[in-house]
């Protein structure tokens, strides 16, 4: 059998499906139909089981978010379903009763593991950007917030928290030799400015609103469904400040809205739906979006430098743009 690493792309994922069929039947799941939808970071398949059923199934990447990241998203989606209205995917569990199972298959890498979820009605959120929806987006983060405040996880939930634009060990390679020969010298100049007034922001938010938080809930990891939104994608739960779990949202949808006066009306609403529950955190959130833009910047100084000048320059303009004026110009890189 040919060894894994010198399969092409399309070789590499027919001996993955292997690793996916292995956990179904772990999950005691007998799949009618498979499909894989996802590949950025994780496997991602829709399952049709054979007594009508449907599943998301997560083959993860251990070299994107290990087996801790799966065992506390399942710990905080049981006390999510539990104490809360919110509709949370609901996990699949194996006969024995685990959430996460280490699938094998011949041929395929023997380091993944994977979780099982019942299958999300709707549509994605991005397709329903209107102000009525964003303002039940603010009030779904305000309730997540406010249990994530109050919930005390069991043993076993992950002790990571995210109070830098780097928190999770990434290598930081912004300033690595290699990066600083692209950059020019005003483009490095800013970023080395713009890390210093990031990490001085994450240093002043108050240590007492740390709590559980999603931390990746843009709007295409929620979806709408006969009006009711319905958040998945909880792989990224980890402890941190609310205003960083907004200023990941917030920039996201900045993206996609790529107009400053459209994003200002759903800013407004994000902020109706969120302060009918909880007082907005103090804090400048924009700085708290550089600090994102940094660690995009550091994604392509790690894995593609051919991208690396192009994104350090747009993303330092930005930020010069920014202490003129005070204004976050649209942060979708142009093509």
């Amino acid at each position: 059998m040919k060894p894994y690493e010198q399969l092409s792309l399309q070789g590499k994922l027919r001996r993955l499906r292997g690793l996916a069929e292995n956990a179904l039947r772990q999950f005691g799941v007998t799949a009618v139909r498979l499909k894989l939808i996802g590949t950025d970071t994780n496997l991602i398949y829709r399952v049709w089981a054979d007594d009508g059923r449907q599943f998301a199934l997560r083959v993860a990447n251990p070299k994107w978010r290990g087996v801790d990241a799966a065992v506390s998203e399942a710990m905080w989606l049981d006390a999510l379903a539990r104490d809360t209205d919110i509709c949370v995917p609901q996990m699949q569990r194996t006969p024995a009763g685990d959430t996460v199972v280490f699938p094998q298959a011949a041929g395929a890498p023997t380091d993944r593991h994977a979780v099982l979820m019942r299958w999300l009605p709707g549509v994605l959120l991005g397709k329903r950007l209107t102000a009525k929806n964003i303002t039940k987006m603010g009030e779904l983060f305000a309730k997540l917030h406010e249990h994530g405040a109050s919930w005390q996880p069991p043993e076993g939930f992950t002790t990571k928290k995210f109070d830098q634009y780097l928190s999770r060990g990434e290598e930081n390679a912004l300033f690595a030799e290699a990066s600083l020969a692209l950059y020019d010298t005003q483009t490095e100049a800013t970023l080395r400015q713009m890390s210093e007034a990031v990490s001085q922001t994450y240093t002043a938010l108050d240590p007492a609103d740390v709590r559980v938080i999603h931390c990746d809930l843009w709007h295409d990891n929620i979806k709408i469904y006969r009006g009711q939104l319905y958040p998945f994608d909880f792989e990224d739960t980890i402890w941190g400040y609310r205003l960083h779990d907004l200023a990941m949202a917030l920039l996201d949808l900045y993206e996609d809205v790529g107009d400053s006066a459209a994003y200002a009306r759903l800013l407004a609403a994000f902020r109706t739906g969120y302060e009918a529950h909880l007082p907005w955190p103090e804090g400048e959130m924009e700085l708290l979006m550089f600090g994102r833009m940094l660690w995009k910047t550091n994604w392509f100084a790690r894995f593609w430098l051919e991208g690396l000048a192009k994104t350090a320059a747009f993303h330092a303009r930005l930020y010069n743009h920014y202490l003129k004026t005070g204004e976050l110009l649209p942060p979708k890189l142009p093509r």
